[in-house]
């Protein structure tokens, strides 16, 4: 969950783009409503942003971007965790992101039973 919306992980690549810089970041987390990125530089809760990003949805590589809001950040050991929270993100950006993460767990779906070994008892 993220921002109350299911989410997905991921490890994509992603630009960040503030006020007076922009950055190559990796999107790891991504639901309808926000994502999580990881980002060289560190950037203030309530600092807004725009996210670069391409998923495959709707049988296409799709290269989205969107605004949004920094809503909590954390050191990693390669940079730091952005929480960014979407705003006012039109239907069509919102049915790609839900389509990709229903791949996702279409595809986590698919290797839980891929891996399920059979009870022979």
């Amino acid at each position: 969950m993220l921002f109350n919306n299911p989410s997905v992980h991921t490890e994509r690549a992603a630009r960040v783009r503030g006020q007076t810089v922009t950055v190559d970041a990796v999107l790891t987390e991504i639901s309808i409503s926000g994502v999580v990125v990881i980002s060289p530089k560190r950037a203030s809760i309530g600092t807004r942003v725009e996210v670069f990003f391409e998923i495959p949805a709707k049988g296409y590589f799709r290269e989205l971007s969107t605004t949004g809001f920094v809503e909590h950040f954390h050191s990693a050991d390669n940079g730091f965790l952005l929480g960014i929270r979407f705003e006012d993100v039109p239907d069509e950006i919102k049915d790609y992101i839900q389509d990709f993460i229903d791949y996702k767990e279409r595809l986590h779906q698919l290797g839980k039973k891929t891996h399920h070994k059979p009870d022979n008892s």
